[in-house]
C-alpha cells in the first residue's frame, strides 16, 4: 500500500503570528480537498535523485526558485507569481510563502515545513526567507542557487552576503527532470489527447462562415479548457495570411486568409504539455506553401527516424539539417530541431534545462526524454507553415505522443 503524506509543520516568521483561521482541522480539510499531483513514492524518488546530485556536487543545501521545479519536487503550485522558494537539505524540505499562499501550500505540497510571512511583504520577503534559510545552516555551508532565470538577481546577492559558499547549481533539478517517469509520461499522453481536441476544434471553427483568427483561437482555448485540468503555459497561437511569416505573431481579429493559417498550442494534464504546430490551408496550397510544408515534413521525419537512446543530440540535429539541405534564400528557420517537454509553468512550456536538439549539443539522448519538434519555416513576412510532433525517446526508436499526421490540414472551400 502506498504511504500517505505527513502533514507539514506550518510556522510564521518574525511578526507573522499564526492566523486564527489556521488550525489543525482546517489544514486537514485543505489537504483532503486536493493533495499533491503524484503519490508519495513518486515525489520521494524525485527528491532522492536530486539529493544524490547535491551530494555529488558537495552541496549542503539547494534553494530552488523555478516554480515548475518546485512543483516537480514537492507538488506545490499556485497562480501567484511572487518568489516562493524551496530549500532542500540532506534531511529537510522547507517551502517559503506569503501567508495568502499557506492554503495552496497545504493543499498541494508535500514538504516538511511551510514557513510564511505577511502577504504585504510578498514582493520584498526574499531577505527574510534567505536569512532564515541561512540561519539553519552551518557557517561555510555550500549552497546551490541557480544563477540564471527565474532566480531573482536579488536572491543571488542576498545569498552571497550570508556566511555561506554560494555555488551555481546549473539547472540541477531541471536536468533531473529531463527523463520522465512512467507517471509523468501518462500525463503527457493525456495532454496529447487534449491537444487533439484543440486541433479538431480549430478545424471546425475555421470552416465556419465568417471565421477569423480570433474565433479559431477561442475555439481552441474552449476545447483545451473543457478537456484539461490545468492551463497551458503559452498560447494558443493563431495567425493567418502574410502575418504567418512573422514568428510569434498571433490573432488580431483578421478574417482567415486564402493562404496558410498557422496554429501552435498545447493541451495539459497536471501542467504537463504536449504541443503541436498545425497549418490550415483553404484549397490547393500555393507553391510557396507546398515548399515550406515539404521542409517541415522532412525535418519532422528526420528527427523521428534518428532519435533514440544513446544517440547524441548533435547527431539528430545533423540528420535533420542534412534532410533539409541548403535552405532557399528567402526561407527563415530558427535552427533548433527539438526541445524538451514535460512539466511547465508560465510563461512558456519550454521550461527546463537547455537540452536542445542542435548541432552543438553532443550529450546523448536517454530513454523517456520527451521533445517537441518545432518545424516552422517562413517566407519572411509573406507566409509561414509549421508542422510538428511531440515524441518520447525509446531504446530503439521514437514514439509520437501527439495525434494525427504532421501535415497541412485542408479546409473545404
Amino acid at each position: 500500500m502506498a504511504r500517505t503524506y505527513e502533514p507539514p509543520e506550518v510556522i510564521g516568521m518574525h511578526a507573522a503570528a499564526a492566523p486564527r483561521w489556521l488550525d489543525s482541522q482546517a489544514a486537514e480539510t485543505l489537504r483532503a480537498l486536493e493533495g499533491p499531483p503524484f503519490d508519495v513514492e513518486e515525489h520521494a524518488a524525485r527528491l532522492s535523485r536530486v539529493r544524490a546530485r547535491m551530494h555529488a556536487a558537495e552541496l549542503d543545501a539547494l534553494m530552488v526558485f523555478r516554480p515548475s521545479s518546485i512543483e516537480y519536487l514537492c507538488g506545490f503550485h499556485t497562480a501567484e507569481t511572487a518568489a516562493q522558494p524551496l530549500l532542500i537539505t540532506e534531511s529537510e524540505t522547507v517551502l517559503y510563502v506569503p501567508d495568502l499562499e499557506v492554503g495552496r501550500a497545504l493543499a498541494s505540497s508535500c514538504v516538511d515545513q511551510i514557513r510564511f510571512c505577511g502577504y504585504s511583504d510578498a514582493l520584498t520577503s526574499l531577505e527574510r526567507f534567505i536569512a532564515h534559510a541561512a540561519s539553519s545552516l552551518t557557517s561555510g555551508a555550500r549552497v546551490g542557487v541557480e544563477m540564471s532565470e527565474p532566480t531573482p538577481p536579488r536572491a543571488v546577492a542576498l545569498w552571497t552576503a550570508q556566511d555561506v559558499v554560494v555555488v551555481d547549481s546549473d539547472h540541477m533539478v531541471e536536468r533531473e527532470r529531463l527523463v520522465l517517469s512512467p507517471a509523468e509520461l501518462r500525463c503527457v499522453q493525456r495532454a496529447a489527447e487534449v491537444t487533439a481536441a484543440g486541433v479538431s476544434a480549430a478545424t471546425t471553427a475555421a470552416a465556419a462562415a465568417g471565421a477569423n483568427d480570433a474565433s479559431v483561437g477561442a475555439a481552441i482555448a474552449a476545447a483545451l479548457h473543457r478537456a484539461s485540468d490545468s492551463i497551458s503555459a503559452w498560447g494558443p497561437v493563431v495567425v493567418t495570411g502574410p502575418r504567418s511569416g512573422i514568428p510569434h505573431s498571433s490573432w488580431e481579429g483578421s478574417t482567415l486568409a486564402p493562404g496558410p493559417t498557422f496554429l501552435e498550442f498545447s493541451g495539459t494534464c497536471r501542467r504537463y504539455h504536449a504541443p503541436v504546430m498545425r497549418t490550415l490551408v483553404r484549397g490547393d496550397p500555393a507553391a510557396t506553401d507546398a515548399r515550406l510544408a515539404d521542409l517541415a515534413r522532412a525535418m519532422v521525419a528526420a528527427v523521428l527516424e534518428t532519435a533514440r537512446a544513446g544517440v547524441p543530440a548533435s547527431q539528430v540535429a545533423a540528420a535533420a539539417a542534412n534532410a533539409l539541405g541548403p535552405l532557399p534564400a528567402d526561407v527563415m528557420f530558427h535552427g533548433m530541431f527539438g526541445y524538451p517537454i514535460g512539466l511547465a509553468h508560465k510563461p512558456h512550456w519550454m521550461d527546463g534545462a537547455p537540452f536542445f536538439l542542435t548541432e552543438d549539443n553532443h550529450e546523448p539522448l536517454q530513454a523517456n526524454m520527451v521533445f517537441h519538434i518545432p518545424a516552422s519555416f517562413r517566407a519572411f513576412g509573406r507566409q509561414g507553415v509549421g508542422l510538428s510532433q511531440t515524441f518520447v525517446v525509446e531504446e530503439e526508436q521514437t514514439r509520437v505522443l501527439t495525434h494525427g499526421p504532421a501535415d497541412l490540414i485542408h479546409l473545404a472551400t
